[in-house]
């Protein structure tokens, strides 16, 4: 049996009062693509900060190869090959391409290996980030977690405010890093085109998993699209 490179047990995030996630339960296999989608208010967000280190968990167990993160600070589990792109990309603009990147590792061997992957952000290394179009910032912020080398990356909404274009771009992305064997955890509001793209997902509603399953038979169940995929255009 495969060992889980992620387990999340009964994850719940609370924001005051407000309890955002309820008793979240999902895992990721080596190598694989999962993604949790939902409405804006389902929760997504909220679980990825969670496993990231960015937000305190309220209750609920997090493992990453095995080892408890629940309480581990973001810092130290990028040092350990966990790393999040956030929802917005958060470059920041001011800072040329190139020091966005050693942003995430001085080193110059893993920056020549974003470049390679991205030939544009070479070619505007020198410029400022905030200068990129959107798509090209969305690069930038998935090279800055490339270069730390991360064995699993989670990515926030990475098609977010994106031409459809851009998008095509940006998935063919995500199967580039996934089939060079780094895990890849998804939240997505475009749910159709993340279940294309994954091997198992998670629907979420309301801070809870409401339906999950291999992506291609939750793409395929009627009850799932009618309620939470809507009609394709």
């Amino acid at each position: 049996m495969t060992e889980l490179i992620l387990t999340v047990d009964d994850l719940r995030v609370r924001y005051g009062r407000v309890e955002a996630v309820r008793g979240v339960t999902f895992e990721a296999a080596p190598g694989s693509l999962v993604t949790l989608v939902g409405a804006n208010g389902a929760g997504k967000s909220s679980i990825i900060n969670a496993v990231s280190g960015m937000v305190r968990p309220r209750g609920g167990r997090i493992t990453f190869e095995g080892r408890d993160i629940t309480r581990t600070p973001a810092h130290r589990l990028v040092a350990s090959g966990l790393v999040q792109v956030p929802e917005g990309r958060q470059i920041l603009g001011t800072l040329t391409v190139e020091e966005n990147l050693q942003l995430g590792s001085p080193g110059r061997r893993g920056i020549a290996e974003v470049y390679q992957r991205f030939p544009v952000l070479a070619e505007r290394r020198r410029l400022q980030a905030g200068s990129l179009s959107g798509g090209e910032q969305q690069m930038l912020a998935i090279g800055r977690a490339l270069v730390t080398r991360p064995r699993l990356i989670l990515l926030d909404e990475p098609s977010m405010g994106l031409a459809p274009r851009v998008v095509d771009e940006v998935f063919g992305v995500i199967g580039e890093i996934r089939a060079s064997g780094t895990t890849v955890v998804l939240v997505e509001q475009n749910a159709r085109r993340a279940l294309r793209a994954a091997d198992h997902g998670y629907v979420l509603a309301g801070g809870e998993i409401v339906h999950s399953g291999p992506a291609a038979e939750l793409l395929d169940d009627d009850r799932v699209v009618q309620a939470y995929l809507g009609v394709e255009t």
